[in-house]
């Protein structure tokens, strides 16, 4: 993976280093994951958020899973070897009805960065990784979603060159109707 990203902070060069992870680093995205959930929990016009400990432990769960299996990655932005960012990308089948997609296709699952870090390039970075993944992989397509109300986010996938695409909407289910 190896890429990497020069930013200079106060005159000094810290570069920035793209690695593949592993179940062995899941602990490392605790923080990471509250960034994300912080972030999430400032959206308007969205459900109720989990505890953020519980929301953790059920996310790490997922990725012990997603990462015992073939064509998932753990991409981590790493400064001074510090995790700053990552993302979580898996690479599945065709989509049975959007033939245009590809015979497969990629989803970015998660993709973090601490806040001190948002607009350094680190997103960008991470996003360009889980593409080199996604293609390496066979991939004709990576998808991702985010919140409606998150302008943040679909401004900066957008930037990305990602476009809209499909829209999941919920409904909640009452007890009576």
């Amino acid at each position: 993976m190896g890429r990497g990203l020069s930013r200079r902070s106060g005159g000094v060069s810290a570069e920035l280093q793209i690695r593949r992870g592993g179940i062995a680093d899941i602990e490392q995205l605790e923080p990471l994951w509250e960034a994300m959930w912080s972030h999430h929990a400032t959206l308007p016009q969205m459900p109720e958020m989990r505890d953020v400990g519980a929301s953790w432990q059920m996310r790490a769960e997922q990725y012990r899973e997603w990462l015992g299996e073939d064509g998932n990655a753990l991409l981590l932005a790493e400064r001074n070897g510090e995790p700053v960012g990552y993302t979580v990308v898996s690479i599945g089948g065709a989509a049975p009805s959007w033939g245009g997609l590809g015979e497969k296709t990629a989803e970015i699952e998660s993709l973090s960065v601490l806040e001190r870090e948002r607009g350094s390039g680190v997103g960008a970075e991470l996003t360009r990784a889980a593409i080199d993944f996604a293609r390496d992989g066979g991939a004709g397509s990576i998808l991702v979603a985010a919140a409606h109300s998150n302008e943040g986010a679909l401004g900066f996938y957008r930037r990305e060159g990602f476009e809209d695409f499909y829209v999941l909407l919920s409904r909640p289910i009452d007890e009576g109707g």
